[in-house]
């Protein structure tokens, strides 16, 4: 009796997933020609062939949907970031920790564009970017205020997410474990490159 039970409740969750990817992908679909401020809930249920009841049994509105897709964005780069089984001080750890994240990116595609070219005043990429520095090697941990090599982490991480844009522009042809292997290094033999770095970070 038990067991049937936990498969209903198991059939429910995957219904309740398929119903809101399907609004989710329908409401990338419209964002892509259109602002949201010119798209009906109408327009986005026909699209994604849900009963408007349904839309409105999880959402209060389009931005209540926006903000929760974008809530629910910021929680699975944090269970990315945050679950390295290695030292990200290292070559091993951060080509890991960039492959999870390319990964995310490869397998979210949509999500990932809209996330960079529909986040309002980029709050979603700067708490993102709050937790990776929260998480890696941060040169401003080692040098002063007085010092210009403090911004070297946010020079090259700045970098690496401008490669990251520019891979998935191109198609995403590089396998994500090269690419990360060729991030690791340039973050780990760029900002961490000095005594003082490798002697904080016990590497």
């Amino acid at each position: 009796m038990a067991t049937d039970k936990k498969r209903r409740l198991n059939n429910t969750d995957r219904r309740v997933k398929r119903t809101k990817k399907a609004l989710r992908d329908a409401l990338l679909t419209l964002l892509e020609s259109k602002p949201i401020n010119q798209i009906s809930v109408t327009e986005l249920t026909t699209l994604a062939d849900v009963n408007r009841a349904t839309f409105y049994f999880y959402y209060t509105d389009l931005l209540d949907m926006l903000q929760q897709i974008q809530n629910e964005s910021y929680q699975a780069f944090k269970e990315i970031i945050n679950e390295s089984t290695s030292s990200i001080a290292t070559i091993e750890g951060f080509t890991e920790y960039c492959e999870r994240l390319l990964l995310y990116c490869q397998e979210h595609e949509t999500l990932v564009r809209f996330i960079i070219n529909n986040d309002a005043n980029n709050q979603l990429y700067k708490q993102i970017r709050i937790l990776m520095l929260n998480n890696i090697p941060n040169s401003k941990d080692v040098y002063d205020d007085t010092n210009p090599a403090r911004y070297s982490t946010n020079f090259i991480l700045t970098a690496m997410v401008g490669i990251v844009i520019d891979w998935m522009d191109e198609g995403m042809k590089i396998p994500p474990h090269e690419l990360a292997k060729f991030c690791a290094n340039i973050y780990i033999n760029g900002s961490c490159k000095t005594k003082q770095f490798y002697a904080k970070n016990n590497l």
